[in-house]
């Protein structure tokens, strides 16, 4: 199932064991997002390595964890936490569905967690 394509390649929604995070059925085991990078993307293998390398060390509430990766062939994955309730830039930008607008309460919540997740990154002494 596809959930977006952007400018590295289709995003795909798929399963895995909660114990192993080996592949799953279908509503069997722990949702996931699967990231595929497309090999005419301009960002390619360099983007995937930076993702894989910066990422896959980190752990912060404010930010989606990498669950892990692939890289064989010409195949390139990236595997990561599943995030409900579509994007956030669709609800900020209310686009697609039914999303409601948010309120000024909520947006604040958005830009602080965003703030704490940025802060971490650039605060962050192991890079």
């Amino acid at each position: 199932m596809v959930l977006v394509e952007g400018g590295f390649g289709r995003v795909y929604k798929g399963w895995v064991d909660e114990r192993t995070l080996n592949p799953a059925k279908s509503n069997a085991g722990v949702i996931v997002a699967v990231k595929k990078l497309n090999p005419e993307s301009v960002q390619g293998l360099q983007e995937w390595q930076s993702e894989v390398n910066f990422l896959g060390r980190l752990s912060h509430p404010n930010l989606v964890r990498l669950l892990g990766y692939c890289g064989e062939d010409r195949e390139m994955l990236l595997v990561y936490e599943f995030m409900s309730k579509d994007s956030l830039e669709n609800h900020l930008f209310r686009r697609g569905g039914n999303l409601e607008a948010l309120s000024w309460s909520r947006w604040l919540k958005i830009a602080t967690g965003t703030a704490r997740g940025l802060a971490f990154l650039h605060s962050s002494d192991s890079f």
